[in-house]
């Protein structure tokens, strides 16, 4: 255990396990980061973006459809009881400037609110004990067009750096599905309004979960749409239950996470592999190229992100609650995601410019073929394509390298050995440090979820020694799913009390 396990790697992975769990067992307080936090200190330390392009968007969504109608006679105010307000001013204040000349936006956001207070409702239905409906009233001082602005800034300064899987330059909040567009505004209030839920109406995450999902399902059982405007919405949809399960993931409920784990995620995976988005391949490397060229490319790439991501999150899954994954690792035949530069590069010329700088760079192999170079190369023998990764792709890497050790470990790879996973293990940890010291450690190091990439690594090489033990037996080493943390707090505690 000495060799790669001390103090500090405990302080480290036990800092990881807190993003996701408040009250982790027997653990020091500083260590019980509530997730909420975690994520809102990436924001505090978020590089700053420029906010001109999603304002005007913005401003152009809340464009009133069409003005002039108000006063001709087509304009029809609710009724009111006489007698009417002694002034005209006073009479219109009783509306606000959204009733009276709604734009694209507030419509947009009319008919979530009122889908979700639908939603809501039904969700009562043949339940003695089931929570009230949600209020329109009440929702409208959350999701209202006031809050747009906050909202979508709050999450692409937060929740972004740890799913990007939506291209903030080329956001539009005002041409967007209502899933998406509900999932990030959601996003956003949770670190623009008060933690203690004092804005945010009780079950308002179940109901939105339920929605997202109710959708999802639905799109599972239609062929799979030919037209780009029919798969735009439909990768839209994805998006959002990426978003919704990470959100709901951060909730110190187990019943919540439990559903997420054998209810929705399954869904989701099943949905994505229904549409061969497993598969994906770009069909050109990133170049110089103008506007319209960049948009496709940007498509493409986000395709290959949620193919990515929803992998990462059914690593977690498994890293952390035991979950037999749901995704093979030798099914993701799909390239690996831009690098973050070129993800977050704000216009053509900027992305040409990335493009340009990085041509050189060896072409990445899909996924699966990655994975079984590095189950297969000697530790000593070089890769060439070693130095193309990014600390993104390194992270999507040790979850699957996490992955194949618990199947080996429960029996469902018996062809796999342990020693690969170790030749694997170490072929990571060598490309790790060659990637990571080419880099200047403030600007990797403080956002996002690649910083943890070596936690896993330590966390995989504990389970690794500690199954050669005969006399040791752990919870967390078993193959049975759990829905909270204890079994993993409980051996990292035990790797730091032998490391001492």
């Amino acid at each position: 255990m000495h060799l790669f396990w001390g103090p500090d790697t405990v302080y480290r992975t036990w800092f990881f396990v807190g993003h996701f769990n408040s009250t982790i067992p027997n653990s020091p307080s500083q260590y019980r980061e509530r997730w909420w936090l975690a994520i809102g200190e990436t924001a505090k330390r978020s590089v700053r973006r420029n906010l001109e392009t999603l304002n005007s968007h913005i401003e152009d969504a809340l464009v009133p459809t069409d003005p002039l109608s108000a006063f001709g006679g087509d304009f029809q105010l609710p009724d009111f009881s006489y007698p009417f307000p002694s002034s005209t001013d006073d009479f219109f204040s009783h509306f606000s400037p959204d009733a009276l000349f709604p734009s694209k936006l507030s419509t947009q956001l009319t008919e979530i609110m009122t889908e979700l207070v639908e939603t809501s409702k039904s969700m009562c239905l043949g339940k003695l004990e089931a929570p009230p409906p949600l209020d329109f009233m009440e929702l409208s001082t959350l999701l209202g067009v006031s809050n747009i602005s906050a909202s979508v800034s709050a999450f692409f300064h937060s929740l972004h750096w740890h799913l990007p899987v939506v291209h903030f330059p080329t956001f539009d909040p005002g041409n967007v599905s209502n899933p998406l567009l509900l999932a990030i505004f959601l996003s956003g209030a949770t670190y623009t309004f008060p933690l203690d839920g004092g804005t945010l109406p009780s079950g308002l995450f179940d109901v939105a979960e339920e929605y997202i999902f109710r959708s999802i399902a639905s799109l599972a059982a239609v062929p799979s749409p030919k037209d780009s405007m029919h798969l735009l919405s439909t990768v839209q949809l994805i998006q959002s239950a990426l978003i919704i399960e990470m959100l709901q993931f951060g909730r110190d409920d187990m019943q919540t996470r439990r559903r997420i784990r054998i209810v929705r995620h399954p869904c989701l995976v099943s949905t994505i592999r229904s549409l061969g988005i497993f598969q994906l391949k770009r069909r050109t490397a990133p170049k110089v190229c103008d506007e319209i060229t960049w948009k496709v490319l940007v498509a493409e790439e986000v395709c290959i992100r949620i193919a990515c991501w929803v992998f990462l999150a059914d690593g977690f899954l498994t890293v952390c609650f035991k979950n037999n994954p749901a995704i093979s690792v030798f099914e993701m035949d799909c390239h690996f995601p831009w690098s973050a530069g070129l993800w977050e590069a704000e216009s053509a010329t900027s992305f040409s410019k990335i493009a340009v700088a990085h041509s050189a760079d060896l072409p990445l192999p899909p996924l699966r073929d990655v994975v079984t170079q590095l189950l297969e190369t000697q530790n000593e023998v070089s890769i060439p394509w070693s130095l193309s990764v990014s600390v993104e792709h390194l992270l999507i890497l040790i979850y699957a390298i996490n992955s194949l050790a618990f199947q080996t470990r429960a029996g469902l790879l018996r062809y796999l050995s342990v020693d690969k996973i170790r030749r694997a293990s170490a072929n990571w940890k060598r490309i790790w440090d060659a990637v990571t010291g080419l880099l200047d450690k403030d600007q990797f190091f403080h956002i996002g979820y690649p910083k943890h990439a070596q936690e896993l690594w330590w966390l995989l090489n504990a389970t690794l020694e500690v199954s050669n033990k005969s006399d040791a037996t752990f919870k967390y080493l078993d193959n049975t799913a759990t829905d909270d943390l204890g079994n993993l707090n409980e051996f990292i505690q035990w790797c730091y009390q032998s490391a001492q």
